[in-house]
């Protein structure tokens, strides 16, 4: 063995240990560094070969946890990418509120556990969603800590954050946006963005937690922007579509774009339910709102229907399961099926108001009129 390569191995990396702690005891290169170059090299190789494990060793591996199952994953990376207006924000703050209160996903199992979310971008707008997430929900966002302002991957502060994480043990750490938190490093570039990788990992591997990153997507909007690198290090990749325009005619779709070692969770479709903030209005007298995403109920997606009069009944049955009083009128029930994940025109409503108000008034349940004669209105 030539010299150069000994001496290229003779001295530790400048950071190796710097955030362990005063009284942690000396590992890998640093704790050899100050023998011979063959003998330091010597023991570099024993204990890279100490690592090494045969078939029988891999049982012993611990298994992915899940954070939300089938979605996200204790100690790993994760990302939520979609263009501008998709509300992956409110997908995340979703994905918080639940991992921090203990309360299943939407179906899915959730491993309960605190939550870091740094909010580095739309920190004036995160209160209201949090407030309407829990009005909503009907309790409060327990366990989930938000840091209000970017910590910069690269700066130094970035250790900090790691030490903090190694702190507190989070379930969960969002980073909202990428962008925000990569100020001035070329995102196109695979070398820069590499560090960024390994930022991250640091990251990860001192919280155990999973980090999720919050991204936009590239011009042809199928992919998060920017290089490949960071995709090729993520466990876990979601992507957020959005269909229509206004609160009753938009779908959000999530999608699973990679899940590397376990099974794909399917399309998942909300809608926007509109939340009133109790006791908050503004200048002009009027509430102060903000949205929630609620599951579709299959009810609400009309390629599930057979036809018109059928989904009026199904939406009538899913409305009856709740409790909602049959003497609403559209205004107030068009809420009440957004709160439950039914959207529905105003043709519809009105067709539905009138089959439960027959139906309650033991009249026929038929939507079309009843004919003269029958007797039905006397």
């Amino acid at each position: 063995m030539t010299e150069p390569t000994v001496a290229y191995l003779r001295e530790p990396p400048p950071d190796d240990d710097l955030w362990a702690g005063e009284d942690a005891e000396p590992t890998g290169p640093r704790a050899i560094s100050n023998t011979s170059s063959q003998e330091y090299l010597d023991k570099l190789v024993q204990a890279l070969e100490g690592e090494l494990l045969d078939s029988s060793a891999l049982d012993n591996l611990e298994p992915l946890e899940p954070v939300i199952a089938d979605v996200l994953y204790r100690d790993t990376l994760a990302r939520v990418y979609g263009a501008s207006g998709t509300f992956k924000s409110f997908m995340t703050l979703d994905f918080a509120g639940c991992v921090g209160t203990g309360m299943d996903w939407h179906g899915q199992a959730v491993t309960q556990g605190p939550v870091i979310y740094l909010v580095a971008e739309g920190i004036k707008g995160i209160r209201k969603r949090v407030r309407a997430w829990e009005q909503h929900h009907q309790r409060k966002m327990t366990g989930v800590h938000f840091l209000p302002r970017p910590v910069q991957a690269m700066d130094l502060e970035w250790l900090v954050l790691i030490e903090l994480c190694r702190k507190r043990r989070p379930a969960l750490v969002v980073i909202d946006t990428q962008a925000r938190v990569t100020v001035g490093v070329e995102e196109n570039s695979n070398t820069e963005m590499g560090r960024v990788v390994d930022r991250m990992e640091q990251l990860r591997a001192a919280s155990e937690a999973c980090v999720l990153l919050v991204h936009h997507t590239g011009h042809d909007g199928d992919r998060g922007r920017g290089a490949t690198a960071v995709k090729g290090a993520l466990q876990t990749e979601l992507g957020v579509e959005r269909k229509g325009k206004g609160l009753m005619d938009t779908t959000i779709t999530l999608k699973t774009g990679k899940q590397k070692d376990d099974e794909e969770l399917g399309d998942v479709v909300f809608g926007l339910h509109q939340v009133a903030l109790q006791g908050e209005f503004k200048d002009d007298g009027q509430p102060v709102t903000s949205i929630v995403l609620v599951p579709l109920d299959p009810v609400a997606q009309p390629q599930a229907r057979t036809g018109h009069d059928d989904r009026v009944k199904e939406i009538a049955e899913a409305l009856d399961a709740k409790g909602f009083p049959t003497t609403w009128g559209r205004d107030r029930l068009r809420n009440a099926c957004s709160s439950i994940g039914i959207q529905a025109e105003n043709k519809l409503l009105s067709d539905v108001i009138k089959y439960r108000k027959n139906r309650a008034n033991h009249l026929s349940a038929d939507l079309s009129a009843a004919p003269e004669g029958t007797g039905q209105d006397e």
